[in-house]
């Protein structure tokens, strides 16, 4: 296995959006890329609760290339964030 580093036009800039959830809880969610196996193939979502330090930070799988997350995550309609916070995972 060999290792190659991405472009920096590849590399997902970190760009955050507000939501709030069901219960009044603002969330902030920051792009990465991808933690989880072929991560270089899909982009992550990172929800840290703003209101609530404590509780478990969440993350969310966008279903696009890296290089494409960044417009595609800026481009999401606030229901869109909403949907992904909710089918989010604990960190």
């Amino acid at each position: 296995m060999t290792w190659a580093r991405r472009s920096w036009h590849e590399t997902p800039r970190m760009e955050q959006r507000e939501v709030k959830d069901g219960r009044g809880r603002t969330w902030v969610g920051s792009i990465t890329s991808g933690t989880v196996r072929g991560g270089e193939e899909h982009a992550e979502v990172v929800f840290i609760c703003r209101d609530q330090p404590g509780e478990l930070k969440r993350v969310g799988r966008l279903n696009v290339p890296p290089g494409e997350a960044p417009a595609a995550w800026r481009e999401m309609r606030p229901d869109e964030v909403l949907d992904l916070l909710d089918r989010s995972e604990p960190a």
